[in-house]
């Protein structure tokens, strides 16, 4: 399929779109009026940046960067167009300074971190505020604005324009040195919208970093979603790559998930769902003679981080106070999951709405959840910056953020 990348001009980050969710998990158990797609309506994305805007973005940043704060480099290429992934560093990984590596769209459907992220990376490199210089000057940040380009590339739909969740990428066993017919990853498939054929980026993640695929390997293909992924994909390996450098205290990955209501006893529309735990406590994971497990203090600094987000999401007259728990996962494979077991804390954003024409959920308020995002992401830094996270007790996490959030879909399918 030809892909069609747009040209667009960002005004800020605020700009209002169209997002779809992509299909996740159980079937939807209500279905209320909301703001979903209509019959014909026409999908547009202009509002979000290109991989060719994202690259003019960052390089308009870095040369105003008067004060050189920021380090702006490329750390990998994707699979099939050779975009360049860029990390922007601030800070030394050489510190006892808290250290944070944050990533957006792993799925290239799932644009609204990149937004926030590029939004964050100029406030960082620009701002005197008082508070900016405090997280600059106590905690080290990398952040990686769009890990899969390939997959953000525009094409056009019937029902308007679409981006896909996979990278692009064929399945080439000769590569790593295997026989011609040895079976794909299990996360290898054809896109549901595009047709493309490629792999789902987040589950090619394994605990040992240094993992190779070859010969010896090969009776572990495909595997499966509960075991560790391979690292075929380029994007995985830059992730990794900058992840083995920074030996982040905390990773934040952003993602996109379908509608819910935040609780059983509470029906407003979710705006966020967050978790601070993918990997089971009791799951052990070894390979090459090394065990890969859950730590304690990983886990309690993940719980803090997460309670941290819920509680400044809802101060005041909040517009995102919406919020629940992601149900719970034991997925290895995936970055959060693979870096938790690396002894990192980690937060997962699981915003509402995503771009997949696929009939379910059109939602408008798409300014909104970027600068939700926004928001989490900078009390983040700053609560490291003046401690604050590490006086949140860990429980509040288990006991006060409603968790359990039951799809709904949309009232015409």
């Amino acid at each position: 399929m030809k892909k069609k990348v747009l040209g667009i001009s960002l005004a800020a980050t605020m700009a209002a779109s169209v997002v779809l969710p992509g299909s996740l998990g159980a079937e939807p158990q209500s279905k209320p009026n909301g703001p979903w797609i209509q019959p014909g309506q026409q999908v547009m994305l202009e509002s979000f940046l290109s991989p060719d805007e994202l690259h003019k973005k960052l390089e308009q940043i870095n040369e105003r960067d008067r004060h050189d704060r920021m380090e702006l480099e490329v750390v990998g290429h994707s699979a099939t167009y050779d975009y360049p992934i860029y990390v922007a560093k601030f800070g030394d990984a050489d510190t006892d300074n808290p250290k944070v590596f944050l990533q957006t769209q792993i799925h290239g459907d799932e644009q609204a971190g990149t937004e926030a992220a590029v939004s964050l990376i100029h406030n960082l490199t620009m701002s005197n505020n008082r508070d900016v210089r405090t997280i600059l000057d106590n905690v080290t940040v990398y952040i990686l604005p769009m890990l899969n380009p390939d997959g953000s590339e525009t094409f056009e739909v019937e029902q308007g324009q679409a981006k896909q969740r996979q990278n692009i990428q064929e399945w080439t066993p000769e590569e790593w040195g295997l026989a011609e017919d040895t079976s794909a990853p299990w996360y290898y498939r054809p896109d549901t919208v595009s047709g493309e054929l490629g792999f789902d980026v987040n589950r090619d993640f394994h605990p040992d970093l240094s993992f190779e695929l070859s010969p010896e390997e090969a009776d572990l293909l495909p595997g499966l979603g509960t075991e560790p992924g391979f690292y075929v994909t380029p994007e995985a390996r830059a992730s990794r790559d900058v992840f083995e450098e920074l030996e982040p205290d905390l990773f934040i990955d952003h993602h996109h998930r379908y509608s819910n209501v935040v609780s059983e006893d509470d029906d407003r529309l979710n705006t966020l769902q967050l978790i601070a735990q993918v990997v089971d406590e009791d799951n052990v994971v070894s390979y090459d003679g090394t065990d890969y497990q859950l730590s304690e203090e990983s886990l309690e600094l993940s719980k803090q981080v997460n309670s941290h987000v819920y509680q400044q999401l809802q101060r005041g007259n909040s517009p995102f106070g919406a919020i629940s728990r992601f149900p719970e996962v034991d997925l290895p494979g995936t970055a959060l999951g693979s870096y938790s077991l690396n002894d990192a804390a980690i937060m997962l954003y699981e915003t509402r709405g995503q771009q997949h024409p696929d009939g379910h959920t059109g939602q408008k308020a798409n300014g909104m959840l970027i600068q939700q995002t926004y928001v989490g992401l900078y009390e983040t830094l700053l609560g490291l910056a003046t401690g604050e996270i590490y006086d949140i007790d860990p429980d509040f996490y288990d006991t006060e953020i409603p968790e359990n959030s039951p799809r709904i879909g949309p009232p015409n399918m």
